[in-house]
């Protein structure tokens, strides 16, 4: 019964985490295996996730560079990019 159980919380959490994606973005996805390039990606990606004013440095530009980030693309003009 524990088996069961457990199974059908997989699916079910599976199910809706899929479901959250655009066809495109579980394309991308698949793609890599991983989520993220590195953890600077990844610390990159939760500091402009939801941010109206993204901050981007030129660290953060080269880096991506680097390690070719992928994922929906942050935006700023060349007067926005900070330094740190």
């Amino acid at each position: 019964m524990r088996t069961k159980l457990l199974g059908t919380i997989t699916l079910l959490t599976t199910l809706t985490a899929a479901g959250c994606a655009t066809s495109s973005e579980m394309a991308a996805w698949r793609g890599h295996d991983t989520h993220f390039a590195s953890g600077a990606h990844a610390l990159f990606s939760l500091r402009n996730d939801v941010s109206a004013q993204p901050k981007v440095s030129r660290a953060d530009l080269n880096r991506a560079d680097a390690e070719t980030w992928w994922g929906g693309l942050v935006t700023v003009n060349q007067d926005q990019i900070v330094t740190r």
